[in-house]
C-alpha cells in the first residue's frame, strides 16, 4: 500500500509493483510477473513457491528487503532467507552491488544481529527508537497465575479448550505433576481474561496470544461464554487475507470488542484510543513487551496493560525448522531435545528479564484483577484523555520546537558531510 501511494508522485516510467501472498489463487500473480514487475512484496511461503516454480527470477534483483525480520526469524524462516540470499547475485551485470535492508521493531535482537553478520557487508545500524521505555500514559501490571493456589481450574477443564500439549499425560487435579500444573495454567489464563474483562468493564481490548492455536482456542471460549460482552475476532497468519482484513475492520468500527492476535500480524497496527491490552503469555523477547503494551496509552489517553504470568513452567509448542509440517497439525509433544516440538516456557524468568531491561519492578495485582487506585491521582478512566497528570501536549510541542529545529539542522549538516565525503572518495 505504501508503494502504491508513493508512486503517485513519480514520473514516467511508472513503478510496477506486485503483492504475492498465500490464501489467494496464484494465477493472476503469475500473469503479472510475466508482464514485468519492478518490486515484489510477499510472504515467505508464496515467494518460495513462485521462485521454485520458475515464475519469479532473482537474476536481476538489486534490493533484498526484510520487513519485521525478527518475526520472520522466530517463525523459522532463517533457512529460506539464506536460500533467497544465495540465489540473488551479489553484483549485477552493470556492476551494482546488492543492497540489503533489514527492518525490525526489535532491531538489536540476537537473531537479527547474527543474520546481519552472516548476510550483510559492513551494515549500518539506524536506530529510530532509542532505549525502550514505558510511556507515563500506560499503567502496566502483572497477575501471577498459580494453579496450586487458585484451584478454580478444576471445574473448568471441560469448558476451556487448551493446545493439546498434554493430551498424552495423565492430567487430573489430584495428580500434582509439572504437566498437570502446566495444563492448569492454560485453563486459568482463559478464565483470567474473562475476569479482567468483567472487572474493568472492558469494551475495547487487544489480546496477545503466543501462538495461532492459542488465539483460536481463546476465541472459541469467548464465543462459548457468549453474548455481545465477549464479541471477538482473530488476527493471525492462518486466517486468509480477506478474513484478516475484515476482522480488523470489524474491530476498528467497534462491531466487536476484542481483537485476539499474535505478535507477527499485529505489527504496524495503529488503533486510536485503545484503552486495554492483555498479554495471555509474556513474549520471550523483552523488546516485544514494550511493543505490545505500547498499543495503549497513545495520544495522551490512559491505557491499562495486564500480563498473565504463570508461576510455574508451562509446556508449550515450539515448532522450528526441524518440524516437517511447520506446526500445521503437528502432534509431536516430545521436547525439542528429544526431537519433538515442545519446550518448557519459564515466564517468571522472562518477567525478570523485562524488569531488568526497563529498570523497574512491575506492579503485581491479585487474581481478582483489581487495580489499586492510589497509583494515580484519583480515579483513572482508561481510554480517556489525561487531565490530572500534568500533561499539556500543546505546551509540550511548543517547548520542544527549538530543540527539534536544532536537531534538524545537525541532521542536515551530517547528511551533507556524509555525501561530500562519500563522493570525494570516488
Amino acid at each position: 500500500m505504501s508503494i502504491v501511494n508513493f508512486k503517485k508522485y513519480l514520473k514516467d516510467p511508472m513503478v510496477r509493483e506486485l503483492l504475492v501472498v498465500g490464501g489467494v489463487p496464484a494465477k493472476q500473480q503469475i500473469a503479472a510477473l510475466n508482464s514485468g514487475i519492478d518490486i515484489v512484496v510477499g510472504t515467505p511461503g508464496r515467494l518460495e513457491d513462485l521462485i521454485q516454480g520458475g515464475y519469479l527470477s532473482l537474476t536481476h534483483c538489486r534490493f533484498f528487503v526484510l520487513d519485521e525480520a525478527d518475526g520472520l526469524l522466530k517463525q523459522g524462516f532463517t533457512e529460506l532467507i539464506n536460500k533467497l540470499h544465495r540465489r540473488i547475485p551479489k553484483v549485477t551485470s552493470d556492476g551494482k552491488k546488492l543492497q540489503m535492508v533489514v527492518c525490525s521493531a526489535t532491531l538489536h535482537s540476537f537473531e537479527v544481529k547474527k543474520m546481519a553478520e552472516n548476510l550483510m557487508s559492513f551494515p549500518t545500524w539506524v536506530d529510530l527508537k532509542g532505549e525502550d521505555a514505558v510511556p507515563e500514559t500506560v499503567h502496566h501490571v502483572v497477575v501471577m497465575v498459580d494453579p496450586q493456589k487458585d484451584k478454580s481450574w478444576y471445574n473448568l477443564r471441560s469448558h476451556i479448550l487448551t493446545d493439546g500439549v498434554h493430551h498424552r499425560n495423565n492430567i487430573r487435579p489430584g495428580n500434582i505433576t509439572a504437566e498437570t500444573l502446566s495444563e492448569g495454567v492454560k485453563i486459568m489464563k482463559g478464565e483470567y481474561c474473562i475476569r479482567a474483562i468483567k472487572e474493568h468493564k472492558m469494551d475495547r481490548c487487544i489480546i496477545f496470544c503466543r501462538t495461532k492455536l492459542d488465539c483460536d482456542n481463546l476465541e472459541k471460549y469467548f464465543r462459548q461464554v457468549g453474548g455481545n460482552e465477549f464479541s471477538c475476532v482473530c488476527l493471525h497468519g492462518d486466517r486468509k487475507p480477506p478474513e484478516r482484513k475484515a476482522n480488523l475492520e470489524k474491530f476498528k468500527r467497534q462491531e466487536v470488542k476484542f481483537l485476539i492476535c499474535t505478535d507477527v500480524v499485529a505489527r504496524g497496527l495503529d488503533i486510536t484510543g485503545l484503552p486495554f491490552m492483555i498479554n495471555v503469555t509474556l513474549p520471550d523477547e523483552k523488546s516485544n513487551y514494550v511493543h505490545r503494551i505500547g498499543r495503549v496509552g497513545r495520544t495522551g489517553r490512559m491505557g491499562l496493560a495486564i500480563s498473565l504470568v504463570s508461576s510455574v513452567p508451562e509446556k508449550v509448542w515450539y515448532h522450528g525448522e526441524w518440524c516437517p509440517s511447520h506446526g500445521r497439525n503437528c502432534s509431536n509433544t516430545n521436547l525439542t531435545l528429544q526431537g519433538g516440538c515442545c519446550t518448557w516456557y519459564n515466564e517468571p524468568q522472562y518477567l525478570a528479564e523485562i524488569e531488568e531491561h526497563l529498570n523497574i519492578t512491575i506492579e503485581q495485582i491479585g487474581p481478582d484483577l483489581k487495580v489499586p487506585l492510589n497509583e494515580f491521582d484519583g480515579k483513572v478512566t482508561y481510554g480517556e484523555k489525561c487531565i490530572n497528570r500534568g500533561f499539556n501536549y500543546q505546551n509540550h510541542v511548543q517547548q520542544m520546537a527549538p530543540i527539534v529545529a536544532e536537531l534538524a539542522t545537525y541532521e542536515s549538516k551530517a547528511q551533507l558531510y556524509y555525501l561530500k565525503k562519500h563522493f570525494a572518495m570516488r
